[in-house]
């Protein structure tokens, strides 16, 4: 899960690396936390842990982070998310490093002629390459992946209510 304004050129190649290496999936996404915000002073984690869920809502992936979102096997940028190019310099660098992610090379096209950072649309992401998918962050940390078989090690199952209740007595 990814969201970044953009930022360090080099630092995203590297972490596109990464990911592509590791094979990871990779989705345009922000935690939303349970109670408060860890990033707010006064906001202690609870037990030791702070809790959250993956949403596509404020997910911002812009410039080099979007080189780095490229290095995912499945790449997702739900319908909530947003995800921004703009004119980069280092144009052969860049060029070298999507021929090395396998991304279409209408990316880099659409790289040269955009003057100013312009939002995409999901069509155009998924006709460029750079989205694998219309999915949101919920195909890679929602309930459903412990269908999966086998269960990815993110599978997290909480009891439903009645599960003490299903449990059989001690004797």
């Amino acid at each position: 899960m990814v969201s970044s304004r953009g930022g360090d050129l080099f630092g995203a190649l590297a972490a596109g690396r990464i990911i592509h290496e590791r094979k990871l999936d990779v989705a345009v996404a922000r935690t939303v936390f349970v109670g408060c915000d860890p990033g707010e002073w006064s906001c202690l984690a609870k037990d030791g842990a702070y809790a959250g869920v993956a949403s596509d809502a404020k997910g911002d992936c812009d410039s080099a982070c979007a080189l780095m979102l490229a290095g995912g096997v499945r790449r997702l940028v739900g319908s909530w998310a947003l995800l921004s190019l703009g004119l980069m310099r280092q144009n052969q660098l860049i060029k070298a490093y999507l021929d090395e992610m396998a991304i279409n090379p209408d990316l880099f096209m659409a790289l040269q002629r955009i003057p100013v950072e312009h939002q995409l649309e999901p069509d155009t992401m998924l006709k460029l390459g750079l989205t694998t998918g219309p999915q949101s962050v919920d195909e890679l940390t929602g309930a459903t992946i412990c269908k999966l078989l086998p269960k990815p090690d993110n599978c997290r199952v909480t009891p439903s209510a009645n599960a003490e209740a299903a449990v059989p007595p001690k004797l």
